[in-house]
């Protein structure tokens, strides 16, 4: 049995492979972690109008946005 392929070649082909597997998994962490900081941003958005309407005694606005983040909180923990 001949085998035409060196080491080194051998080593290159099984080195792609595993990146081509790795790579769907790479996005699905990549993707984690983007929708992780978006959620940051909105909860820290949402905290920031929550206290101002506090502040501004501001009954209905405080309502609707504490509504809001417990529906974002309940959505997303």
């Amino acid at each position: 049995m001949k085998n035409d392929k060196s080491y080194s070649d051998l080593a290159e082909s099984s080195s792609l492979k595993k990146r081509k597997v790795n790579a769907p998994l790479q996005e699905v962490f990549i993707d984690m972690i983007i929708h992780e900081a978006i959620l940051k941003e909105k909860k820290s958005k949402l905290q920031k109008q929550i206290d101002d309407a506090l502040d501004l005694k501001d009954k209905k606005g405080f309502m609707k946005l504490s509504h809001e983040m417990n529906h974002l909180l309940t959505l997303f923990g």
